[in-house]
């Protein structure tokens, strides 16, 4: 059954762009995700109340959160100054992690809130610890805390760590490192003691001289050159039948999918006619960031974004071609942005070995073109800068209003995936 979205309006007084940032942990697993806003006229909300209540109406409201959030936890960001507790009970505990950033020694009746939130279920997090003694005080309360990485030296977040790993607790919260840079600061914290990390670090990959593409990768990028250059069906059923593992693969997935329509599938050719080779093609760039455990690999998630935000960017625009083979290219260049950080290699050498047309290598390595337009509109999404967001999306003819309704919509098209 399609997933259904809601229609999402907005008034000119709501110009805002919800963030989505994954919170990850020891093994690359999603564990959950902090939601925030940024404003179209004053980037973050001055309210920092008024910020986190847009983002729990919007969330748990107008959007289907379980599609949404794919049944993690959302941290939602208060501080004492600015706080309603009796709103704030209006929304699943389950579902929803209070992070208080706490300005200054905290009063009775503000702990006294924190208490109440506890007996209601809410699990409470610590934001921007920095070891003073009332914060430590607080500890426990909390269920989480989190630390600053980048705006502190490591001498002071490590020795922050260690106080809340020696503080003498009945139950010692989870710790979460927060602005987490690249591959070597996390692997750092989790040296020390952290449980989890935050950041965009495993988008930034660390290449390894030298590194090749394992089999089951060289297969894949084998059929979508094959599918690219529209050799004869029997080339690639002659790939598919190479290897069995993948060829099981892709019956398991037309089976999950639905697709089979109540045929049976007797042959991976009549897998693949049935298929068709567009989605095939889909298909086949998914299943290279598809994680190889037991988990949904944050990538696969941030690249299906990408790609379905793209293809709906394009779908949407009065202002760019929108037949099918443009929008197949959109979706295949906003799933491929991402190829080196899942590969581990440079970008060039990968999309060589794809041997890509050069509208798409363009648009990839330079952002170059409509569909590099289109990367602009969406990377400055995912860190929420509201002014390239704001003027890439006009030259599309978009309001932030639309990059919103359009992005939680990726979102959740994405999380949904098997």
């Amino acid at each position: 059954m399609p997933i259904e979205f809601p229609k999402i309006s907005a008034s000119k007084g709501t110009q805002e762009l919800i963030v989505r940032q994954a919170i990850l942990g020891r093994q690359g697993e999603v564990v959950g995700y902090e939601l925030f806003v940024r404003d179209e006229d004053d980037g973050p909300l001055t309210d920092p109340f008024l910020s986190s209540a847009r983002v729990m109406f919007k969330t748990f409201s107008v959007f289907n959160v379980e599609q949404l959030l794919g049944g993690k936890p959302a941290f939602i960001n208060f501080n004492n100054s600015y706080f309603d507790e009796e709103s704030l009970a209006l929304f699943p505990p389950k579902q929803i992690i209070p992070a208080f950033t706490i300005t200054e020694a905290p009063s009775h009746d503000f702990i006294e809130k924190l208490m109440n939130l506890q007996k209601r279920g809410f699990r409470l997090a610590l934001d921007r610890f920095e070891g003073v003694a009332w914060q430590m005080a607080l500890l426990k309360l909390m269920d989480f805390v989190k630390v600053d990485t980048n705006t502190n030296e490591p001498a002071a977040w490590e020795a922050w760590i260690n106080m809340v790993r020696k503080a003498n607790l009945v139950s010692t919260p989870a710790l979460i490192a927060t602005r987490v840079e690249t591959q070597a600061i996390a692997r750092r914290c989790f040296e020390i003691g952290v449980d989890y990390s935050q950041g965009y670090y495993f988008m930034r990959p660390e290449i390894v001289a030298g590194r090749t593409l394992t089999a089951n990768q060289r297969t894949i990028f084998n059929l979508l050159n094959l599918l690219a250059e529209e050799n004869p069906l029997s080339d690639i059923e002659e790939t598919f039948r190479k290897d069995p593992s993948l060829s099981y693969q892709l019956l398991r997935y037309l089976n999950s999918a639905g697709l089979t329509r109540g045929q049976e599938i007797d042959s991976i050719r009549r897998a693949l006619i049935l298929l068709g080779r567009q989605p095939l093609q889909r298909w086949l760039t998914l299943l290279l960031f598809a994680s190889q455990g037991g988990h949904k690999s944050p990538l696969l998630v941030i690249a299906a974004t990408r790609a379905r935000l793209a293809e709906m960017l394009r779908e949407r625009s009065t202002l760019l071609e929108s037949h099918p083979l443009a929008l197949h290219r959109s979706f295949l260049v906003g799933m491929l942005s991402l190829l080196n950080a899942c590969l581990e290699q440079p970008m060039a050498g990968l999309l060589d070995e794809l041997r890509l047309c050069p509208e798409m290598r363009a648009a990839i390595m330079e952002h170059q073109g409509e569909d590099g337009i289109l990367l602009q509109v969406i990377e400055a999404a995912e860190r929420g800068d509201i002014d390239v967001v704001r003027d890439r999306a006009a030259s599309l003819g978009f309001t932030i209003a639309d990059i919103t309704r359009m992005s939680l919509e990726s979102m959740a098209w994405a999380t949904s995936l098997e």
